[in-house]
C-alpha cells in the first residue's frame, strides 16, 4: 500500500500509522518496504529494514512485538522512503510502499489493506545534489544528501497524542505473495523472501573529538562540546565546527537543536580532509586542508528540541557542522551516533609478538566490518555496492574472523540472481543500474568453492553448480580456435594498474589475453572439483579437457622462454604479475619451476604490479610456490597506509578514491590462512591442512572458528627446534606439513618438536 498521490519513481516520504488493541504479551509481525522502513511501536524505535535485495526476491522481516507493547491500545507507525532517481545504486525501487502482515491470530487489523491504516507524505524532505551542493573526486553510487525543513516535518507523527485526522486511507497496489507463488492468472506482483541475515548492530557510537571552530571562540565551545553541555549559537552569526571521530564509522547520527528558527544547519560526511589540489595527505592532519563530500541540510522551526538524523546511513571520520543562524539564537543541546553494520563477533585471534601485526589486523577488522550491512560491499561512502571480486575476499575473512557464514550465503544465492539471459552474473548485486564485468563472474564459481571447502552444505552448494554452468559455457563461446579468449565484450576489469586501461588487460578488446584465458582456467579447475564432487561427471569431464586444451595453448603462446615469465598477449611484447600468478595457480607453470617464477614475479620490476586488491592472489601464489613467507616479509603497504593516518585500509596505492575498501583487508585473512597456514584439507573443513609460513617470526600463536569448534595454532621457537602445538574440534583430523614432511594429525591436542629447521 502507498499513500494516494505516490507515482512510480517519484521521490517520497511516508508516514503510517495504526492504532489497534489486544491483550496479548507479544505478537509477531512481517513487514517490507521500497526501499527502506524505520518502524516505531507506541513511539519507541523497534527497527530498520527491509535487508536489501532485487525486486524479483524482495526480502521482509519479521519482528516478536513484546518490549513497548502494553494491554489495550497501541500505535504501530512506520516511516518509508524511497528517493525517486536519487536513491543510492545499491536499492532497486518502483515507489514508496509498504507491506505489513500479522502472524498473531486475531490481529489480522495489522494487515496492509485492512481499514486501520492512516498515511501521510511528508513535505519537509527534499534531496541535496553532487555538483551543485557537494562534491568530490571518483565514481558516486549513493545518491544525494537529505534536506529537511522542519517547518513543514510532522514532529511527532509516531506518538499516540499526534493529530491524524487529515491524514489519508492508503492505496492498496497489490497482494503480496512469497516468491514462486502466483496468482491471478500467474502475475507475481510483488515477490517477497524472508529475511536470512540477522538485523543490523546499532549500538551506540563514541563521541567525536571537536578539532576545529570557527566563527566563535574555540576554548568555551571546546569545553562545553568535551562536557556534553548546550552550545549556544548567537543570532546573525556563522560558526563551523570540525568533529574528528579519530576513526572511521558507519551509522547514524543524531543532532538536537533548540529554538533558532530560520537557522541553517548544514552537515557535512568525509572519510578524510583534502589539500586544495585534491591531495589527502596524512588523514590525521587538518591545517591547510578543507573538507568535501556529502552533505545534509537543515531548515530550523524554532521548536525546542528538535532532532534531526538521516534516513539513509552516513560514513564518516571527519565531519562538519555549518550552522547559519537568522534573527534567533539556536542552541546545540544534543550529539549521539548509532553504527549501523554487519553484527559480525570475532572469536579469531593472533598473535606474534609484534605490534605491527595487531595494528594492521585492527584496521583490517575495522574494514571488513563497515564493508557489511545487509550485503557485503565495496566501500561504505562511495557505492556501498556489492561486487563479486571484493565479496569473494570479505567473505573469507568473515568465516576465518568470525565463523559468521549468512552473510556469504546471502551474497551466493544474490549473485545467482543476477545472472541474466545472456549467461554471466552481474558485477555487482542488488544494483538499480546494470553492469558486467565477465572476470568477476568467474570468481563466483570460485567462491562457491570456497563455501564448499569450508562448509558442509551440499544442498545450498549442489543448488549453485547448476548455475554456474551457464557463466563457463558463455567463458566457452568467447574462445577463438587457437583456444584463447577472443575479444571480450562488456568491461574485462582485472585490477587496476598505471598500464591498463579501465583496469582490463592487453588485448581484452580484441582478443588473445593471456591473463583473462589464465583466469577462465582457474575457475574451470575448481568448477569441474564441483562437478565431481555433485555426480556431475559429464560436466566435469568436459570442462576438465577444455582446461587442458586452454592451459597448453596458454604454454604455446603465452610462455616466453627467453624471460622466463607468462606474456600478457602471444606477442610478448606486455608482461604482469598477474598472468604469471595465474599461471602458478592453475599449475598451468610446472610446479618444479613455480618458485623460481614467483622469485622472478617479485623482483622483476619492469612487470605491470599487482595493486592492492590483487595482493589476494599474489600470496596466494607465493604458498602454491612454497614461498609463503612473503607475506610477513612485505607487509609496508599496509604499514604505509597506517602511517598516512588511515584506520582503515584504501581502495588502491597512491591517489586513491576510497579510504575505506574490503578488498584491501587481505591481512585479516593471511594472518591465519597464511602466517599459522590453516586452511580446509578437505571439503566441508572435514580435515584440516597447517602449513605455517612464520618467516622471522620465532612465536606465533592462534585460533580460528571452525564449524565443529576452533582450530588453535601455536608455533614456538620456530627457528631452532620448533615447538608445535595444534588444537582441533571434535571429528576432525588433519595434516601438519613443514619442510615438504607431513605429520597426522588427530581430534583434540596435538603436540610435537621438529628439531633443527630453518626457514
Amino acid at each position: 500500500m502507498t499513500h494516494p498521490d505516490v507515482e512510480k519513481g517519484s521521490f517520497s516520504v511516508l508516514h503510517f500509522r495504526n492504532f489497534f488493541t489486544t491483550q496479548e504479551q507479544s505478537i509477531k509481525i512481517n513487514i517490507s518496504a521500497d526501499i527502506r522502513y524505520k518502524l516505531y511501536l507506541n513511539g519507541e524505535y523497534i527497527g530498520q529494514g527491509p535487508a536489501n535485495n532485487d525486486l524479483r526476491h524482495y526480502s521482509y522481516d519479521s519482528y516478536a512485538l513484546s518490549e513497548h507493547l502494553v494491554k489495550g491500545e497501541n500505535l504501530l507507525a512506520v516511516e518509508v522512503w524511497s528517493f525517486g532517481e536519487m536513491n543510492p545504486a545499491r536499492f532497486e525501487s518502483e515507489r514508496a510502499r509498504l507491506i505489513v502482515m500479522s502472524e498473531t491470530a486475531g490481529m489480522e487489523s495489522l494487515n496492509t489493506g485492512s481499514g486501520n491504516w492512516k498515511v501521510t507524505e511528508s513535505k519537509a524532505y527534499a534531496s541535496t545534489h553532487r555538483g551543485k551542493d557537494f562534491q568530490f573526486e571518483g565514481y558516486y553510487a549513493m545518491g544525494g544528501g537529505e534536506l529537511i525543513n522542519a517547518a513543514e516535518y510532522l514532529w511527532g507523527w509516531n506518538l499516540p497524542t499526534h493529530d491524524d485526522k487529515s491524514w489519508y486511507k492508503p492505496v492498496t497496489l497489490s497482494q503480496g505473495t512469497p516468491y514462486g507463488y502466483a496468482h491471478n492468472n500467474g502475475e507475481a506482483y510483488i515477490s517477497l523472501s524472508p529475511r536470512t541475515i540477522p538485523m543490523m548492530d546499532e549500538s551506540p557510537e563514541n563521541r567525536p573529538q571537536l578539532r576545529q571552530v570557527k566563527g566563535m571562540p574555540a576554548a568555551g565551545a571546546t569545553q562545553n562540546w568535551d562536557a556534553a553541555k548546550p552550545m549556544l549559537i548567537p543570532e546573525k552569526s556563522e560558526v563551523t565546527f570540525l568533529f574528528d571521530q579519530a576513526y572511521l564509522t558507519k551509522g547514524h547520527p543524531f543532532f538536537a537543536f533548540s529554538q533558532g528558527k530560520g537557522a541553517v544547519v548544514e552537515i557535512t560526511y568525509a572519510e578524510n580532509l583534502f589539500y586544495p589540489d585534491g591531495t589527502k595527505g596524512n588523514r590525521n592532519e587538518i591545517e591547510g586542508k578543507e573538507i568535501r563530500g556529502l552533505k545534509d541540510r537543515y531548515i530550523l522551526d524554532g521548536g525546542q528540541g528538535r532532532i534531526f538524523s538521516p534516513l539513509l546511513n552516513r560514513t564518516w571520520r571527519y565531519i562538519e557542522v555549518k550552522i547559519k543562524t537568522g534573527l534567533e539564537p539556536l542552541q546545540w543541546v544534543g550529539y549521539s551516533a548509532r553504527k549501523f553494520i554487519y553484527p559480525f563477533n570475532q572469536t579469531a585471534s593472533f598473535q606474534s609478538g609484534v605490534k605491527l601485526h595487531n595494528q594492521i589486523l585492527e584496521a583490517g577488522w575495522r574494514t571488513a566490518k563497515l564493508c557489511a550491512d545487509e550485503t557485503y560491499m565495496d566501500t561504505p561512502y562511495y557505492e556501498q555496492l556489492q561486487y563479486i571480486g571484493d565479496t569473494r575476499i570479505q567473505a573469507l575473512i568473515s568465516l576465518y574472523y568470525s565463523g559468521d557464514d549468512r552473510l556469504m550465503r546471502n551474497a551466493i544465492h544474490q549473485f545467482s540472481n543476477s545472472i541474466t539471459d545472456e549467461g554471466i552474473t552481474q558485477s555487482r548485486f542488488p544494483s538499480n543500474i546494470i553492469q558486467y564485468i565477465p572476470p568477476y563472474s568467474l570468481f563466483m564459481i570460485n567462491m562457491l568453492h570456497d563455501y564448499h571447502m569450508h562448509r558442509n552444505d551440499d544442498a545450498f552448494t549442489g543448488e549453485y553448480v547448476e548455475k554456474m554452468s551457464s557463466i563457463l559455457f558463455w567463458f566457452e563461446k568467447q574462445l577463438r580456435e587457437d583456444m584463447l579468449l577472443g575479444a571480450m565484450p562488456w568491461w574485462s576489469y582485472v585490477d587496476v594498474t598505471k598500464d591498463w586501461k579501465g583496469g582490463s588487460p592487453p588485448a581484452f578488446s580484441e582478443g588473445g589475453s593471456i591473463v583473462l584465458t589464465l583466469q577462465f582456467i582457474y575457475a574451470l579447475q575448481e568448477a569441474v572439483s564441483l562437478y565431481k564432487y555433485h555426480g556431475k561427471y559429464d560436466l566435469a569431464n568436459h570442462f576438465e579437457q577444455l582446461s587442458a586444451q586452454l592451459q597448453e595453448a596458454v604454454k604455446q603462446k603465452g610462455f616466453d622462454s627467453q624471460r622466463g615469465l607468462f606474456a600478457d598477449t602471444p606477442e610478448k611484447k606486455q608482461f604482469s604479475q598477474h598472468a604469471n600468478i595465474f599461471a602458478i595457480l592453475t599449475n598451468t607453470a610446472a610446479k618444479e619451476a613455480q618458485s623460481d617464477l614467483f622469485h622472478r614475479i617479485i623482483t622483476d620490476t619492469s612487470l605491470t604490479q599487482a595493486n592492492v586488491y590483487f595482493q589476494f592472489y599474489l600470496i596466494r601464489a607465493a604458498q602454491r610456490s612454497g614461498n609463503g613467507s612473503f607475506f610477513t616479509n612485505n607487509l609496508s603497504m599496509w604499514e604505509g597506509m597506517l602511517n598516512e593516518g588511515l584506520t582503515t585500509y584504501a581502495e588502491h596505492l597512491h591517489r586513491t578514491r576510497s579510504d575505506c575498501h574490503a578488498w584491501s583487508a587481505t591481512p585479516n585473512y593471511e594472518f591465519f590462512n597464511t602466517v599459522l597456514g590453516i586452511q580446509p584439507y578437505a571439503p566441508h573443513f572435514e580435515e584440516v591442512l597447517i602449513e605455517p609460513n612464520p618467516g622471522n617470526l620465532n612465536n606465533v600463536k592462534g585460533k580460528i572458528p571452525h564449524p565443529k569448534g576452533e582450530i588453535g595454532v601455536s608455533l614456538s621457537s620456530v627457528q631452532k627446534n620448533m615447538r608445535v602445538e595444534i588444537n582441533l574440534p571434535p571429528e576432525t583430523t588433519g595434516v601438519f606439513k613443514w619442510k615438504n614432511k607431513e605429520y597426522p594429525l588427530v581430534t583434540g591436542i596435538n603436540k610435537f618438536r621438529i628439531s633443527d629447521l630453518h626457514n
